[in-house]
């Protein structure tokens, strides 16, 4: 009596298909937990500015950093080191990026709110200094290194693996849409005009970085491009 052969490899899933699913599960719970961080902190569980703030931030850094480490744990050093490659078509490029995704924001917001709402924030007496710079540190350099090497250096990278040359550019598309939907999950908006704004403009910064990581095979630029964009709200709505 023979034995059953195995199943065929084939029917197997590929390694980067579990990377991408460990990558989605890491997705959603980073959205559930903001979404309770920011209940809590509504009801008064988390009475300080700073901790509201942290936890906030800890809530989505927390499962997407397990998540790619996860995924990277057996990848060589020297290889994602040249994948963090920046040069100086990189940083044009990045720039390019930036002026493009800054000038539809703020012409969507004119259009929507009559401001660009980058400006100096009003403060009543002397502003929370600690609170500024580490929400600066978070919104500036955290979180879109992080968020760059999930989507355009971990998932970006494994759709491209599993698609045809002909139809990579899905692996584009596709990142972009889960870009922009886990920011609009993730960040309060006050009406739905505003989160159709951050949908929109989040959408052509992942688009733009998306394609710039397709071509060059870096996430350098698409790095440096999401922090100067996010650097720019915070230094002109920096409070005066």
């Amino acid at each position: 009596m023979q034995p059953e052969p195995d199943a065929p490899t084939a029917a197997r899933p590929s390694s980067a298909v579990r990377d991408l699913l460990v990558i989605m599960i890491a997705l959603l719970v980073a959205v559930l937990l903001s979404r309770i961080v920011g209940s809590v902190a509504r009801t008064g569980g988390l009475p300080s500015p700073v901790t509201q703030m942290l936890a906030a931030d800890l809530a989505v850094w927390g499962p997407l950093a397990l998540g790619v480490g996860w995924v990277l744990r057996r990848s060589s050093p020297t290889v994602l080191v040249r994948r963090l490659g920046l040069g100086w078509a990189d940083v044009v490029a990045a720039i390019g990026i930036v002026i493009v995704c800054r000038g539809l924001d703020a012409v969507l917001s004119v259009t929507f709110f009559g401001t660009t709402g980058l400006t100096p924030q009003v403060t009543l007496g002397t502003p929370d200094v600690v609170l500024l710079v580490v929400s600066a540190i978070g919104v500036c350099l955290v979180s879109p290194v992080l968020e760059e090497i999930v989507f355009r250096g971990v998932m970006q990278r494994r759709l491209s693996s599993e698609l045809t040359p002909r139809t990579r550019f899905l692996a584009v598309l596709a990142t972009t849409l889960a870009f922009a939907l886990a920011h609009l999950a993730i960040t309060t908006t006050t009406s739905s005009v505003a989160g159709f704004e951050i949908f929109v403009t989040t959408f052509v910064l992942g688009l733009l970085t998306g394609t710039l990581v397709a071509i060059t095979g870096r996430v350098g630029g698409a790095i440096l491009a999401h922090v100067l964009f996010n650097s720019v709200a915070v230094a002109l709505s920096w409070p005066s």
